[in-house]
């Protein structure tokens, strides 16, 4: 899922599904994830996960543990949408209802990858299909 923190393509048809996907939810990153957007995304809430105390950017909210992030969102009726790095992935996975997974249709060199998902969920279809990326909806096993 990334090289260097930054994602090894540029695919603007995947950032235009998830821009649409994830308006008006909360999009819940990492601070190296955080760092390599460089900004929040329009439409939604920012929550970033960091020990770092450092005050975060307007508009960006830090929770310091998964305890803090987890009190904080239980009650919002809100959309959460977890989305890196790869050690949140593999954290908070196990709490998800469901994953949507860009496979990313080349084998460009990585240092961070997604954790094993297909024990805790099943494929319930393509939700998008180009030459370059295929966006897949995953549910969780009941």
């Amino acid at each position: 899922i990334g090289f260097q923190n930054q994602l090894p393509w540029h695919l603007p048809e995947d950032f235009k599904w998830f821009k649409q996907t994830t308006l008006g939810g909360i999009l819940v990153m990492g601070r190296k994830t955080y760092t390599s957007i460089g900004r929040p995304l329009p439409g939604r809430e920012t929550l970033v996960l960091s020990r770092n105390p450092a005050p975060p950017p307007s508009l960006v909210q830090c929770v310091p543990n998964l305890e803090t992030l987890r009190k904080r969102v239980e009650t919002d009726p809100r959309t959460v949408w977890i989305c890196g790095g790869a050690e949140l992935y593999h954290q908070l996975l196990p709490e998800c209802s469901d994953v949507y997974l860009t496979r990313v249709h080349r084998q460009p060199e990585g240092d961070a990858t997604f954790p094993p998902f297909e024990h805790l969920f099943d494929c319930v279809g393509e939700l998008l299909k180009t030459p370059e990326f295929t966006v897949e909806h995953w549910r969780r096993i009941q």
